[in-house]
C-alpha cells in the first residue's frame, strides 16, 4: 500500500523494513522523545510487527527523493467512531526544519479526513519537545484538557479544525511542490487485493472524492481530487 502527493511516498512498514526502523528508533536521538526508552530487541519488534499487521493499524515508512527518511502512522483505528491515533518521527534530520514533515503529515491527514472521511485523530507528544508540539499546532491539533502537567500530553484534531488550520499548509504546498507531484493517489498490490484490504479500504472511501481508478499488472490505483479546503 502505497500513498502519494507533494513528492513524498508513504509505503506501509513490511518486515524488510523492521531492522531499519529498529535502529533509528533505538538511537538516542528518537528515543529521548518517546515515552518508551528501553531497548527494543529484534524479537520484541517482530512481535510488536505482527499486532500491527491489520486493518486497524497502517505504519508508514516515509520516502521522499529516493530515500527511507522516517516513519509514520495511523492507528488504533475507530470506524465506528472514525478516529485514530497518530504519529511520525524521521531520523534524517537533515529534513527537521523543512517542509517535508509538514508534507508527510498533510498527506496522511488528506487521506484520513477527505478521502476515508474520519473525523478526528488522536496524538501524544512528550511536554518538552517543542519541534512536535508546533508540527501539532501547524497542523490543527488542540491540546486536550486536563494535559497542562502531563508529561506524554494527548492533542486531539478534528476535521473542522483540521480544514481551519491545514488550508494554508495545503495551498503553499501546492505551490512549493513540483506541478506533477501534486495528483494524489493510493495504490494497493495485489497481494492487497487478494487479502481483501484493498476492498475493505475501498469501502471506507468517499466516492465523491475519487477522481478515477486504474488497475495494472502490480495492482490497483485509486486518483483523488483536490482536496476541500
Amino acid at each position: 500500500m502505497e500513498l502519494f502527493k507533494y513528492g513524498i511516498t508513504l509505503r506501509r512498514l513490511t518486515e524488510d523494513d523492521l531492522e531499519l526502523v529498529r535502529k533509528w528508533r533505538n538511537s538516542e536521538k528518537i528515543r529521548r522523545f518517546m515515552e518508551y526508552r528501553d531497548e527494543i530487541t529484534a524479537d520484541m519488534q517482530k512481535k510488536w510487527f505482527k499486532s500491527i499487521t491489520n486493518k486497524d493499524n497502517f505504519y508508514f515508512i516515509i520516502e521522499y527523493k529516493g530515500e527511507k527518511i522516517g516513519l509514520i502512522n495511523t492507528s488504533n483505528a475507530d470506524y465506528n467512531d472514525m478516529s485514530s491515533e497518530g504519529g511520525i518521527f524521521l531520523w534524517d534530520d537533515t529534513y527537521y526544519e523543512t517542509f517535508v514533515p509538514v508534507w508527510a503529515s498533510l498527506l496522511l491527514l488528506e487521506t484520513s479526513i477527505f478521502v476515508l472521511n474520519a473525523r478526528r485523530s488522536y496524538i501524544k507528544t512528550l511536554k518538552d519537545n517543542e519541534r512536535a508540539k508546533k508540527l501539532n499546532a501547524r497542523l490543527g491539533y488542540q491540546q486536550m484538557p486536563g494535559q497542562e502537567e502531563v508529561y506524554n500530553q494527548k492533542y486531539e484534531l478534528t476535521r473542522e479544525s483540521f480544514v481551519k488550520n491545514a488550508g494554508k499548509l495545503i495551498r503553499a504546498a501546492s505551490l512549493l511542490a513540483p506541478s506533477d507531484s501534486l495528483q494524489q493517489y493510493i495504490f494497493f498490490n495485489n497481494e492487497e487485493i487478494e487479502s481483501g484490504l484493498a476492498g475493505f479500504m475501498e469501502s471506507k472511501m468517499d466516492p465523491e472524492h475519487i477522481r478515477s481508478v486504474k488497475t495494472t499488472g502490480e495492482g490497483k490505483y485509486f486518483y483523488f481530487k483536490p482536496s476541500p479546503v
